[in-house]
């Protein structure tokens, strides 16, 4: 596989189209990449409805909507619906789960057309998880949530944020919502902007620090057979033999549409931000990485990151 992806999607890559309609949201995570002074920015009803049209027309086959949360939209249920209409192969949410605590709001929004829901969930139990949202409460609607799409039989994944808190915790996260009927993990090391950037000395930590908890994890995923684990923001040389969990080897063929910005390949624009070392070239991986985050150089360094032979 080359790492040269282009700046736009060719029509035969186009995959999944994020919409992202606004920034409001319901938590105030530690760990949240976004600029606080984004969240009163949202797009009107009238623009997205264009917007997801204009998605289908260009030949997306699936449909994300994320945000911010979008389950504080009083029109997500339109957006849905429409996007049914479309025959989108897939209409999916990324949310915290919390308002889905609500049944017959789960109800309507599976009715309407949703089929696949990732919910941010960072601990397996309150005391780690509402920490991190800052949101009491949020673990158990999280549950609750599940609980909910379950009875509905709709697609569930989980993504969480890898910090100083939860890490270690991480192989009694996968048990216990393996237990609960959870297939699906996805681990986001995160990035150093937004509120990250203010609260990295409390809750960030060293890459390889997390690896032998990740690695923990992917044991107890594969010993009970579960659908996937999928890794954000971590160099193969940091997790070697690993490399079909992470995400640079899987390329997303992702457009996404946000109110302020539009960012034509999701994978073309994550490479900028990355940079490589000139040790980098004797490593096996070295064609397929795509380096590491700049902001995370600047606080940890680069002395972990080794050629792997």
């Amino acid at each position: 596989m080359s790492l040269i992806y282009s700046e736009k999607l060719k029509r035969k890559e186009r995959k999944l189209f994020e919409l992202l309609p606004g920034y409001a949201c319901n938590s105030n995570c530690r760990f949240c990449a976004i600029d606080p002074a984004k969240r009163k920015i949202n797009s009107d009803t009238k623009e997205l409805l264009k917007t997801i049209y204009q998605a289908k027309k260009d030949g997306f086959k699936y449909l994300g909507i994320g945000g911010g949360e979008p389950t504080l939209r009083k029109d997500l249920l339109t957006l849905i619906s429409f996007a049914k209409q479309l025959r989108f192969d897939v209409i999916r949410i990324e949310t915290n789960g919390f308002l889905l605590a609500y049944p017959e709001y789960c109800r309507q929004l599976v009715e309407t057309g949703l089929d696949f829901v990732k919910i941010s969930i960072h601990g397996h139990k309150p005391e780690i998880h509402d920490f991190l949202t800052q949101v009491p409460g949020s673990f158990n609607n999280a549950l609750k949530a599940i609980e909910n799409l379950q009875k509905l039989k709709v697609r569930i994944e989980i993504n969480t944020v890898i910090n100083k808190v939860n890490y270690k915790y991480y192989p009694q996260f996968v048990k216990f919502f393996a237990k609960k009927g959870i297939g699906s993990f996805v681990f986001i090391y995160p990035l150093y902007t937004g509120a990250m950037a203010k609260n990295w000395q409390e809750i960030g930590i060293r890459i390889k620090e997390v690896v032998p908890y990740l690695k923990k994890s992917f044991n107890l995923i594969e010993a009970f057979d579960l659908d996937k684990e999928l890794v954000f923001n971590i160099p193969p040389c940091c997790l070697p033999d690993d490399e079909e969990k992470m995400v640079e080897f899987t390329p997303f063929h992702t457009k996404v549409a946000a109110p302020d910005i539009v960012v034509e390949s999701i994978d073309y624009d994550r490479i900028r931000e990355k940079t490589k070392f000139a040790r980098c070239k004797s490593c096996r991986y070295f064609e397929n990485c795509e380096g590491v985050w700049r902001n995370y150089i600047k606080i940890f360094g680069d002395k972990e990151f080794q050629p792997i032979k």
